[in-house]
């Protein structure tokens, strides 16, 4: 009896190990591919906050934009960005006063030297 069942479930439970080592290789090489986007990304924006979720990446810079000493309400300018699961993509939101998130925009449009 003990054979017959060995002889049934071994093949399974192979199977079902060998897929979870590959789930779990899969998993290791995504998030090391999210943290060098990440580090990328925040090395572009000093002071940034890298905060980690369930598969993604969230980065987080905001910058006073007054003038020091100057009086008035606070005008922030901020960049939030998501690290997909894989580190093949990113998602960016930017805000803040138009004379310096319209450079910020332009540079995406700035063919790359290489």
């Amino acid at each position: 009896m003990a054979r017959e069942i060995t002889r049934r479930l071994y093949p399974l439970h192979a199977e079902a190990a060998a897929l979870a080592a590959q789930l779990t290789t899969q998993q290791q090489a995504e998030t090391s591919a999210r943290a060098a986007v990440a580090e990328a990304v925040a090395g572009a924006l000093p002071g940034a906050r890298i905060e980690e979720q369930y598969r993604r990446t969230r980065i987080i810079w905001q910058h006073d934009a007054r003038p020091s000493g100057q009086q008035g309400p606070v005008q922030v300018d901020s960049v939030y960005v998501i690290v997909g699961a894989s580190g093949e993509s990113v998602t960016v939101e930017t805000s803040g006063r138009p004379d310096r998130v319209i450079p910020m925009l332009a540079a995406f449009v700035q063919p790359t030297q290489e």
